[in-house]
């Protein structure tokens, strides 16, 4: 499947931005040039309020943007971060501070008011459903997780208010039919 355009030009034009960025700072000094963001405040006139952090898994992508975009509200208005298991690198502890590092600069050059994370039923990240011994342990296991990664990113971002989602899916007439829960 051939990827959209306009994805690509976003790409682009953010290595265009970038790489004139790079050239202009160091063209304006003989000394070492050292990346600079404060033009990029002065000319934003509009923040990103949304942060995502979705598992990558294809199956719920396309339900994934209908939640975020239509149900929740947010088209245009979020960065989108997609990971195969989605938290699952946040609650490790050898990677814990490299993914909420890479968050905070989101969080920060943003202005992000909230985070959505979302999960889902069947994920690779954590070996699928045929780890669990059931769907409620399974359901069980991966609210736990996504409660901890509220209280992580909490604490890492306070100022931050953290929406839980857990996606399911089930079959109506040979349809897949998508579902997310909102977790308190």
């Amino acid at each position: 499947m051939k990827k959209k355009p306009i994805v690509i030009k976003t790409v682009l034009l953010l290595v265009v931005f970038h790489v004139a960025f790079i050239s202009t700072s160091i063209a304006s000094s003989n000394k070492e040039a050292k990346l600079s963001y404060e033009h990029f405040f002065d000319a934003k006139t509009h923040w990103c309020e949304t942060m995502v952090i979705n598992c990558s898994d294809f199956r719920f992508a396309a339900a994934s943007q209908e939640l975020i975009n239509d149900l929740l509200g947010f088209k245009g208005d979020y960065d989108y971060f997609a990971i195969p298991g989605s938290i699952r690198n946040m609650l490790d502890s050898n990677t814990r501070k490299l993914v909420l590092d890479t968050f905070g600069i989101s969080v920060r050059l943003h202005h992000v008011k909230r985070v959505v994370l979302i999960l889902h039923e069947d994920c690779m990240g954590y070996g699928g459903s045929k780890s669990f011994d059931n769907r409620t342990e399974e359901h069980d296991s991966i609210v736990k997780d996504l409660k901890k990664a509220r209280r992580l990113m909490r604490f890492r971002f306070n100022h931050l208010k953290v929406y839980l989602f857990y996606g399911k899916v089930h079959y109506k007439n040979n349809e897949r039919v998508y579902s997310f829960e909102q977790i308190l």
